[in-house]
């Protein structure tokens, strides 16, 4: 796992939540369950012939963080960075240093 100094990104955690309102229908609402700390790191780049690694400066769409493993994080979850809303689109558990890395991708909500 990083260092404790990396883990400068605040991420929200947020579950599904159903309820029935006073006509009968359900409504849907996303409630913060939990939140920590991340490291991000950079995605995959594309190196075009100037050197300017476009993907990196230019895509916010698809975001990869890590974290500590913690068993509150689920695959299901919303997650909230710098007032976005994502889904978890990868989430890969690292056991040799007890993290988790996951790709994240931008919701038009």
């Amino acid at each position: 796992m990083k260092l404790a100094g990396t883990l400068r990104y605040h991420l929200e955690f947020k579950d599904e939540v159903k309820a029935r309102n006073k006509t009968g229908a359900i409504t849907t609402s996303y409630q913060t369950v939990f939140s920590c700390k991340a490291a991000k790191l950079k995605s995959n780049t594309i190196v075009i012939k100037s050197d300017v690694n476009a993907k990196e400066l230019f895509d916010d769409t698809n975001l990869i963080f890590q974290v500590r493993y913690y068993p509150q994080i689920k695959e299901t979850q919303r997650v909230m960075y710098e007032n976005s809303t994502y889904r978890i689109k990868l989430y890969e558990h690292i056991i040799e240093d007890n993290s988790i890395k996951l790709t994240l991708e931008k919701l038009n909500v």
